[in-house]
């Protein structure tokens, strides 16, 4: 009897701590679902605060009145999808004239190109390239014209951009012009064929922007009401002349309170260069948070005049096969979960391209003052259990002692 009293405790010991590991702050019920098929459920930025940044405490449970099933699903981050073809092209009759560099390449058969990358033996210099297109070397048509490139090399500087970007061309041949400020000598050229699957973008419009310039430095920072997904920054600058700056782009970890108020935290995630030779936008890995911060640093040049900023995130939702007459609800919200393992990764080619979409109802809160009443309530029952079983225990011992006595 000893024994099975303990063995109880212990199974009482084990559903407390599971009921407590799978406990969730939140749920959200999903809309009728109205035939058994795939479907997508797209994941409202304003959910991203509640749930851990890896997403690894979502679960999807259809609940029915005698049973609770976990619904496997796929996360699905829609960035861009990018695959890259290389090309190493002999480079045909090279010739100068009117001081320009000329050369040829033949593009293999079937084969399509769109990016150029030179290289010279020089540094320090600012040229333009021109690329026509033809099949039999007698006419050739227009791709790109006098496309800027560059190299930089003094003052602590280090940086070129010697890559042509154009059109995709499947012409036999490729004829490019090169007419540089000064003679350059050609050490090597490459192609590429980039092709780019983009993702779904949402885009932020709620943001709160602070620009200080001080210290030889522009510090901005970009603040949304919620954290969120985002992986893109891009910069509207305008300036009277060409510039180079080097700048640094962090996100907001954590707060930390100190004697002088809040101090915030950041992450450095990328550094690089902003200027007028090329775009200014800053793709990075995707992230979640409340809070970006851009330095840049002028040195001692006047600081940049930032016209706009523009941050945006990929789509994020999750497909699931859903089948109709089931309460589906989406929880989430315990940092306590590690990420589910499902099957489904492995047969991802499986899912149909075309599935359906499905929303989100409005949220429950698992933690409103009903729920915490119905928790001290479980937790009340049992203890009182437990306190039973406890005196059973001493009871039967005391029988045990006073038998052997």
């Amino acid at each position: 009897m000893k024994r099975i009293a303990i063995n109880f405790i212990l199974v009482l010991f084990i559903s407390s701590v599971t009921a407590q590991s799978t406990k969730f702050n939140y749920r959200s019920p999903l809309s009728n679902v109205t035939s058994e098929d795939w479907y997508s459920i797209q994941l409202p930025p304003d959910l991203f605060q509640k749930t851990n940044k890896d997403f690894s405490d979502i679960r999807l449970f259809a609940v029915t009145e005698k049973d609770t099933v976990e619904i496997p699903y796929l996360l699905k981050i829609r960035t861009d999808e990018i695959t890259t073809e290389n090309f190493t092209l002999p480079l045909l009759n090279q010739s100068r004239a009117n001081g320009a560099l000329f050369f040829t390449v033949q593009i293999p058969a079937g084969k399509m190109l769109n990016t150029l990358n030179l290289n010279f033996v020089e540094r320090n210099f600012d040229a333009l390239v021109s690329i026509e297109g033809g099949t039999d070397r007698k006419e050739w048509f227009e791709i790109v014209n006098n496309k800027r490139i560059v190299s930089i090399y003094q003052d602590q500087i280090d940086y070129s951009n010697t890559t042509v970007n154009f059109p995709t061309s499947d012409y036999t041949f490729l004829r490019i012009q090169v007419k540089s400020d000064k003679q350059i000598s050609l050490s090597g050229a490459s192609f590429n064929y980039i092709n780019t699957k983009k993702g779904e973008r949402i885009s932020l419009t709620d943001l709160k922007t602070t620009t200080t310039t001080e210290h030889k430095q522009t510090e901005i920072r970009i603040r949304a009401p919620y954290r969120t997904a985002v992986n893109t920054l891009a910069l509207s600058v305008s300036h009277t002349t060409d510039y180079y700056r080097t700048y640094s782009l962090a996100y907001a970890l954590d707060s930390i309170k100190t004697e002088k108020g809040w101090i915030q935290n950041y992450s450095t995630v990328k550094q690089g260069y902003l200027t007028s030779l090329d775009s200014n936008k800053i793709s990075f890995e995707t992230l979640i948070t409340h809070e970006l911060k851009l330095t840049i640093y002028n040195q001692d040049n006047p600081a940049l005049t930032i016209n706009n900023l523009e941050l945006s995130g990929p789509k994020i939702e999750i497909i699931a096969k859903l089948s109709p007459q089931q309460n589906i609800f989406l929880y989430y919200g315990n940092t306590k979960l590690s990420p589910p393992r499902y099957d489904l990764i492995h047969f991802e080619d499986r899912i149909p391209q075309s599935i359906k979409t499905i929303g989100l109802l409005k949220e429950e809160n698992l933690e409103s003052p009903q729920q915490e009443k119905a928790l001290f309530t479980k937790k009340f029952w049992l203890w009182t259990i437990l306190i039973v079983v406890i005196g059973i225990m001493g009871y039967f011992t005391l029988q045990m002692l006073s038998r052997k006595n």
